[in-house]
């Protein structure tokens, strides 16, 4: 049996928002320790993030306006 996800599915978009944000906190520092969720649905975003790395809200902001895009309605 095979799946296969459409690569606009929230989980994916989730995956690649929390992949982008480690790769930032590894950008800033060298071996950063980061734990990052991401939970999508209904249009909202809520991202939980657990590092010894300072994120701006203004990065994390950027990172899901590129990925996700503008998804207000």
């Amino acid at each position: 049996m095979f799946e296969k996800v459409n690569p606009a599915h929230p989980d994916k978009i989730a995956d690649r928002i929390a992949g982008a944000i480690v790769d930032l906190a590894y950008s800033k520092t060298e071996n950063p320790r980061i734990a990052v969720e991401v939970l999508i649905g209904h249009g909202v975003a809520h991202i939980i993030a657990e590092t010894s790395v300072h994120i701006q809200t203004e990065e994390v902001d950027a990172i899901v306006k590129r990925i996700a895009g503008d998804v207000t309605t």
